[in-house]
């Protein structure tokens, strides 16, 4: 395994220069031992780390951190306490999430499923593909947004958020009760109970229904929590004429966010006095069933069940070693980048789109809107994928990464359901189906489209759309992009039959 060339002395001390730096001061890395360990890091100051594309983004505006602690178990310190960060488990009364546990694992994990599957809908309309596959649930609480999804679903289901004090020792609070100079630790979500959220307005409102209280997000300067709810829908409706003015910048008036805070609370209550939708599957972001469909999707009494162990490319992951070389801490990260061994000693600040892009020379990882949203920096991590923009290098230690040279290696001997195979056909109906034009969000789209027919090699044009939601295309025109990857599929379960034809 050979080192690349480390960066040079004209570089930023935070790492590479590229768009994705701009802004960024240099921070150290902390890898908590224990439990303790990472309460104590928080409470004197240090960010806590779980998915990693708020820290980015509120790095970029201009917060200072100056030591980051990634909320999961380093491989060397497993069973530590830190496991407890990454688990999803039942209790007599309550379902334990915790605050390591991605937006796609809540949204397909049976036990949530099973027990509370209006939080596993309502989980499905957070973000996009990559945003859901990265971000965690504590990351969301943590960056204390008032625009973000996570607080408002988990104050109208009427949960509680389990906190370590600095030594350890766990508390409970309510939702809009979190203090921030605590390490989150999850959240205990009731047993019975549904919620029905709407964000169809971000950023001007959103709100969340529950039986006994109703969340209000984007509106207010923090998320506003209404006592009453869907079990006293007059209490609501009052409560509601006598809010307070919310607030009022470019997105919206406070005229207008007061009107459609009505709107938004009528229609949730109103759903909630309906019968619930069927409950989803693990097609991060895919409902069991569309209009038409005939497929179902069981839902068992997982009580018997064991919680569902955490996928790899789903939770946050650490770096075997950091080390200091008098300049600041340095993380060695090894991974294999297109099948090669990529071994590099970069800045804990090192976005992984400067190491593949400046260090390995691959050119057509993009940067884009640097803010994980147009999709152009997408790579897949372990098959899932990642915004490259928002991860740190060190995110992707150990792991798989793919960019779009993968589609011209050697076809791979994995078979219908690898991604690599699959690679090289979506790219080739992307040229037959004239789905690009300049080109610039072109290796983001097939990525993407790749990974999700290597999950479901025949989805509909809704999942289709689903996943491809925020890989923005300006000059293109998304129809042709859809149906290349309506063609790509077709072109991979032939190939797949073809195969099956062939076995003796």
């Amino acid at each position: 395994m050979s080192e690349l060339p480390q960066p040079s002395p004209g570089s930023r001390a935070s790492g590479l220069i590229s768009r994705s730096h701009l802004g960024i001061d240099p921070f150290e890395l902390r890898l908590p031992e224990t439990l303790a360990d990472a309460a104590a890091a928080v409470a004197n100051g240090s960010w806590a780390h779980a998915g990693g594309i708020d820290v980015a983004q509120r790095l970029r505006a201009g917060e200072v951190a100056d030591e980051l602690v990634p909320l999961c178990a380093p491989r060397r310190s497993a069973g530590a306490g830190l496991e407890r960060l990454t688990e999803i488990s039942l209790g007599e009364r309550s379902l334990f999430i915790g605050a390591g546990v991605s937006h796609a694992r809540i949204e397909s994990d049976p036990l949530v499923q099973a027990h509370r599957p209006d939080v596993a809908s309502a989980w499905r309309t957070i973000g996009n593909v990559r945003i859901r596959a990265a971000g965690t649930l504590g990351g969301n609480l943590a960056a204390f947004h008032p625009g973000y999804d996570a607080a408002p679903i988990l104050a109208a289901a009427g949960a509680e958020l389990v906190v370590a004090e600095p030594d350890g020792t766990e508390v409970r609070c309510a939702v809009a009760d979190v203090p921030r100079d605590r390490l989150i630790v999850g959240c205990e979500i009731p047993l019975s109970g549904r919620v029905v959220y709407d964000r169809s307005l971000k950023p001007v409102v959103s709100v969340a229904v529950g039986e006994q209280a109703v969340a209000i997000g984007c509106a207010y300067a923090a998320t506003h929590v209404i006592p009453h709810g869907a079990a006293n829908p007059e209490s609501v409706t009052a409560a509601v004429a006598a809010l307070g003015d919310p607030i009022e910048n470019a997105f919206a008036s406070a005229a207008y966010r007061r009107r459609m805070i009505s709107v938004l609370v009528d229609r949730c209550l109103r759903m909630h006095a309906e019968p619930p939708a069927p409950a989803g599957d693990d097609r991060m972001g895919v409902p069991a069933t569309r209009p038409g469909s005939t497929r179902e999707v069981a839902t068992p009494d997982a009580r018997s069940l064991e919680a569902a162990p955490p996928a790899r490319s789903q939770d946050v992951q650490s770096p075997d070693a950091v080390s200091r070389d008098g300049t600041g801490s340095m993380a060695h990260v090894e991974m294999h980048l297109n099948g090669e061994p990529l071994a590099v000693a970069a800045p804990p600040s090192e976005m992984l789109v400067d190491t593949i892009r400046t260090r390995a020379g691959l050119g057509s990882t993009r940067v884009g809107c640097d803010q994980a949203v147009c999709g152009a920096c997408t790579v897949l991590v372990d098959g899932t994928p990642t915004a490259s923009c928002s991860t740190f290098a060190w995110q992707a230690d150990g792991s798989e990464v793919l960019t779009i040279e993968a589609a011209n290696r050697p076809a791979s001997a994995g078979g219908r359901g690898d991604v690599e195979s699959i690679l090289p056909v979506v790219q080739g109906a992307f040229a037959e189906r004239s789905a690009f034009q300049c080109g610039y969000c072109t290796p983001g789209l097939i990525l993407v489209a790749a990974a999700l027919l290597a999950r479901h090699p025949e989805p509909d044009r809704a999942a289709i759309c689903d996943w491809l939601d925020s890989n923005v295309c300006r000059c293109t025109g998304y129809l042709m992009v859809i149906e290349a990857v309506e063609a790509a599929a077709a072109a991979v379960r032939n190939s797949g039959d073809a195969d099956l034809e062939d076995t003796p």
